[in-house]
């Protein structure tokens, strides 16, 4: 498993699918917006002109693209907000979350020095809970009813891992 980052030349009609696909994006903000071609190519171009975000690519082993994830990071504070898809369905429930995770987590504390990673999950996204535990994230709050899941409040898991090295 490896990250790239994510460039224009990148977006195929697979990642297209992927953000119109309601039981890929579920649990993810992309599903209230269509994204065409070209608002992925502004996103993609927003981020990578950012030195703040990182907007990247999850390949396999083989060099097979399955999925995306996203660093925040905030310099100031030194802290990091991580989300991930894994797209390609073939990939779900196999422990590639997990791993994906474990990189992002690699990352942030050894590359960008961070001192706190953060992510928010929805309270029935059972499979991305148990991947943050897996890899030492912590439950740090639960926002009650604070997103609508197929029209109806859910309640939101704010998670955290703190870097050992400060």
């Amino acid at each position: 498993m490896r990250l790239s980052r994510f460039l224009e030349q990148d977006i195929s009609n697979q990642y297209l699918d992927w953000l119109a696909d309601i039981k890929i994006n579920k649990y993810l903000e992309v599903r209230f917006k269509a994204y065409s071609e070209k608002e992925a190519k502004n996103y993609i171009r927003f981020c990578n002109d950012s030195p703040n975000i990182y907007f990247l690519r999850i390949l396999s082993k083989r060099g097979e693209f399955i999925g995306t994830c996203t660093i925040n990071y905030n310099e100031n504070h030194k802290t990091a907000e991580v989300g991930l898809m894994i797209g390609d369905t073939s990939f779900h429930n196999k422990g590639f979350g997990s791993e994906v995770i474990q990189i992002l987590v690699e990352f942030c504390c050894s590359k960008l020095s961070v001192r706190k990673i953060t992510s928010g999950l929805y309270e029935s996204n059972t499979p991305s809970l148990k991947a943050f535990l897996k890899n030492g994230f912590v439950v740090e709050s639960k926002l009650n009813s604070q997103v609508l899941l197929d029209g109806k409040p859910e309640d939101l898991y704010r998670l955290s891992y703190f870097c050992s090295a400060v």
